[in-house]
């Protein structure tokens, strides 16, 4: 398989997580939905349903569905918001020490012909040391001291930084002039 065509799965790959991560909030926000719905509808009694219809401007059938949805729905699991990940990775992204323009763009190049795959979370800054050094960079490119850069990046720092240069948002990463 050639390296275009893994990194397009890839991305495909990616996509469709994305894709489904969508669905999954969808789907747990509309149970959310319901169970809000029918609690409201059993605080208020007798007529609570014919109320909450008139009050929301929907029919007395769909608080009904609604009503059953929350009876089927899974208890609810706690999670972060939406949105950590990332503000997460934005805030590592901060104390990275800076690296030269040439320096990111290596680096990026050598991230997107790499398989990053769920045994990186163990030691990313490392796993990123040895693709550079197996790298052929360019000669204005001292692959060991850019190894040890990597190797110098915390967990979620390198983390941060191979996310940043697969999304091609080499613009968030700090730059020494």
């Amino acid at each position: 398989m050639s390296p275009e065509s893994s990194d397009f799965r890839q991305r495909l790959a990616a996509a469709n997580v994305r894709i489904q991560h969508g669905n999954d909030e969808r789907a747990a926000g509309a149970d959310d939905k319901a169970r809000a719905i029918a609690e409201e509808a059993a605080r208020r009694g007798r007529g609570g349903p014919r109320q909450l219809a008139e009050e929301l401007g929907v029919s007395e059938k769909t608080i009904s569905q609604a009503i059953a949805r929350a009876r089927r729905a899974p208890a609810p699991v706690r999670t972060l918001p939406a949105g950590t990940l990332e503000r997460l990775l934005a805030t590592e992204l901060e104390t990275v020490p800076p690296l030269t323009a040439l320096e990111w763009k290596a680096l990026a190049w050598c991230i997107r012909g790499t398989a990053i795959d769920i045994a990186w979370i163990e030691q990313p800054g490392q796993l990123l040391a040895d693709e550079v050094e197996d790298a052929e960079l360019d000669g204005d490119l001292d692959p060991a001291v850019l190894a040890e850069a990597c190797r110098g990046l915390s967990r979620v720092q390198a983390l941060a930084v191979i996310d940043a240069c697969q999304r091609d948002d080499l613009a968030a990463l700090p730059v020494k002039e």
